[in-house]
């Protein structure tokens, strides 16, 4: 059975050459093949390597008539007797250009070293394919760039991404030293599919980069391959595929064996393909021909020669004006009700939080780690996303948010924009912290914090069996002319009756109330408008798709107009900033 290819258009940069230029090359072998020298690019095979995959991944074949390609191949390459089966470490020929004699430097030899891309300033190049980012508090280098290049630490890969990294990054002179609010680029996985990736590094993985390139003899080669195709792949794909961290194919073409001897041959610019993490493959199946304006479709033969091939493939028809919501409607469809959910929850140190989302799929996130959950979720406009804070707090627990515009005519991304308010504050700056070591010192600092004025130790009198009695106690005044006396065991019996008959109100603390009984005696005691283990949301729109986090504590309406809450149980440093951007200010109780 004959195995389908994709042959991909390569396109040729050039550049004038100028001191400290980056010089992009590679060597090709050339073979004589019936009356033709044949440009060559010979590859050595790796384990779970087979012949589709390995076109596919070195991105340079551009030939018209892939039948003759597929001979050449043959013929070029005559110890592989079955293109079905090859091995690791075999050494195979892949046929890349038929070349007029002596158009190439050193064609006669058998070997030839093409210049393919020269730039004179090597980030212009490599910023393009990495993936701006705005640093948040708890980032650290080596998690960005193994997130971010989809890799571990330590691997090969990681410490060609590290070399990179500092490349397009100057700024950053020390990897352990980053700040808040601080702009970073990130190389993108895409890099590694580029056919001139291997030759920026040398023997010793570092890049090269050459002080002058001026050298005689040397030129780059302008008619190597066709340039590409005009990309007429709608917006929303794209965005699709980066939602679902996904490879969104949209430029060369497939070419699937059919019936009779006769290929069929799937133009991707015009019918993308979006590849998921797990090889599964999305077709979709209708756009609008920009010359025609007539609608375009793959018919049932055409579409069954992709099944035959393709396994685990999903055909998605995507209507021409679709917006980014309906497309992806669409394509989540295909994998039926069963792939995905709406809701998950979970406790975290007595915090309860619950997302939910229009579509909560499980992906692995990073290379070789446990699978987390992508929840995806439309939007009318930019302010009704995730709070950076939560989008991070989830994060940590293996939550992955991404909401994007139902509309995709704006600018917009969930997961980038940077939060507003004070997120780049130092979150215990902004923060009371009471510790319960003992009532006198809780109330003390509860009232404090509240704004109230409260004296320890104030002398009072009250009369008592006919007598006026000296004591001293602890006043709270609530700036309306109210007084409140706080007592901690200090008053037995009827004087407490007496001491009320005056007007004053009094709180009587007891050695074994908890926390929570001393906080309740304080706000009913002020009158003051309380909830009890509040729920907040935490995007600006409706429940239905929205994260919601119920923790335990006090939310304290002020009579300022400001809210206080007072946490009963630890919080984390994000949720916490979540809080105080909504203006709300923030009290931990230690009960510890």
């Amino acid at each position: 059975m004959r195995r389908l290819f994709i042959t991909v258009l390569l396109i040729c940069i050039t550049a004038t050459y100028s001191a400290g230029s980056a010089l992009l090359s590679k060597s090709y072998v050339v073979r004589y093949d019936k009356g033709s020298d044949i440009l060559c690019d010979p590859y050595v095979v790796q384990k779970g390597d087979w012949v589709f995959k390995i076109f596919r991944q070195k991105g340079e074949i551009s030939h018209k008539d892939f039948p003759e390609f597929l001979a050449i191949f043959k013929r070029i390459n005559p110890h592989i007797r079955n293109i079905d089966r090859i091995r690791p470490c075999q050494h195979i020929l892949i046929p890349l250009k038929k070349l007029k004699k002596g158009s190439l430097p050193g064609q006669s030899s058998g070997i030839v070293t093409i210049p393919f891309v020269t730039i004179s300033n090597l980030p212009d190049i490599i910023k393009p394919l990495s993936t701006e980012y705005i640093v948040q508090k708890g980032d650290y280098i080596s998690r960005l760039i193994a997130r971010g290049y989809d890799t571990k630490y330590g691997t090969k890969p990681y410490n060609e991404a590290i070399k990179l990294f500092r490349l397009i990054n100057p700024d950053v002179v020390d990897l352990d030293r980053i700040y808040i609010g601080q702009k970073l680029y990130i190389p993108d996985t895409s890099l590694r599919d580029k056919p001139w990736y291997k030759s920026l590094f040398d023997s010793s993985g570092n890049i090269i980069v050459k002080a002058d390139q001026n050298s005689p003899g040397t030129k780059a080669l302008t008619s190597f391959v066709p340039a590409d195709k005009r990309d007429n792949t709608p917006s929303h794909f794209a965005k699709i595929a980066s939602i679902l961290d996904a490879k969104l194919l949209n430029k060369g073409i497939y070419s699937f064996p059919g019936h009779g001897g006769i290929d069929y041959k799937l133009d991707l610019s015009g019918f993308p393909v979006i590849e998921l993490k797990d090889k599964t493959k999305i077709l979709l199946t209708q756009y609008t021909d920009k010359d025609t304006n007539k609608d375009k479709k793959i018919n049932d033969s055409e579409l069954n020669a992709i099944k035959s091939y393709w396994s685990n493939v999903k055909i998605v028809l995507i209507a021409n004006k679709a917006s980014t919501e309906q497309a992806f409607d669409a394509v989540m469809e295909s994998f039926g009700k069963e792939a995905f959910k709406n809701k998950i929850s979970f406790s975290d140190q007595g915090v309860k939080v619950e997302v939910s989302g229009k579509w909560i799929i499980e992906q692995p996130y990073f290379a070789d780690e446990e699978a987390s959950h992508l929840c995806i979720t439309p939007v009318n406009n930019p302010d009704e996303r995730t709070p950076d804070s939560i989008v991070r707090y989830l994060e940590q627990h293996d939550i992955i948010i991404k909401d994007f515009l139902k509309d995709f005519t704006k600018d917009f991304n969930g997961t980038k924009h940077k939060s507003k308010g004070a997120q780049n504050e130092d979150t215990a700056e902004n923060i009371i912290t009471i510790n319960f070591s003992d009532h006198k010192t809780v109330v003390n600092n509860l009232l404090t914090a509240m704004g109230y004025n409260y004296a320890q130790n104030v002398a009072i009198t009250f009369p008592y069996a006919g007598i006026q009695i000296k004591a001293l106690s602890n006043l709270i005044s609530t700036g309306d002319g109210k007084s409140l006396l706080v007592d901690f065991g200090d008053l037995y019996g009827d004087a407490v009756l007496s001491i009320k008959k005056t007007g004053l109100g009094v709180i009587q603390i007891n050695n074994k109330d908890n926390a929570h009984e001393v906080i309740r005696k304080i706000l009913d005691a002020l009158e003051a408008s309380y909830t009890k283990y509040p729920t907040f949301l935490a995007a600006k729109r409706p429940d239905t798709y929205n994260t919601s986090l119920t923790i335990p504590g006090y939310l304290i309406s002020n009579k300022e107009k400001y809210k206080i809450f007072l946490a009963t149980a630890p919080v984390n440093d994000d949720v916490v900033q979540f809080l105080i951007n909504k203006g709300i200010k923030v009290m931990l109780v230690n009960s510890q």
